[in-house]
């Protein structure tokens, strides 16, 4: 896990291309401690990814260009990447999805609109897991 002087909890990578979301995400994980960087897109995301292995990525599944699954697939594929978890962001409902999220590597689904809280206790339960 990413620690640096400040004691980060860890580093994570917010990829959507909505400012509201990733701003909302973003400053509910600095309060937690987190360092947050973000995309607006997938080529973005995919380069920020390579250039500080996050230890946990939010992907929008609904993106211009590559889509999060495409996204999702190209980590998977990176050996120095697929380690990382990936939870998806999405309007879509489990149903629409069809579990693609899932097949895709995904390791949870947040549906938007979400709560601060919602976010803030899934990073806090999957970071724990990583530390065990």
């Amino acid at each position: 896990m990413a620690q640096d002087m400040n004691q980060t909890k860890g580093t994570i990578l917010v990829i959507d291309d909505e400012p509201i979301i990733t701003g909302v995400v973003e400053t509910v994980l600095k309060r937690e401690g987190y360092e947050v960087l973000v995309a607006h897109s997938g080529e973005v995301g995919l380069e920020k990814a390579k250039g500080s292995s996050p230890d946990l990525i939010f992907l929008d599944i609904t993106l211009p260009g590559m889509d999060g699954y495409e996204i999702a697939e190209k980590l998977g594929d990176d050996p120095d990447l697929k380690q990382i978890p990936v939870i998806f962001l999405t309007g879509k409902s489990a149903a629409e999805d069809g579990g693609r999220a899932f097949e895709k590597g995904g390791i949870s689904f947040v549906r938007k609109p979400f709560k601060g809280q919602q976010i803030r206790d899934l990073v806090n339960l999957t970071m724990m897991s990583l530390k065990d």
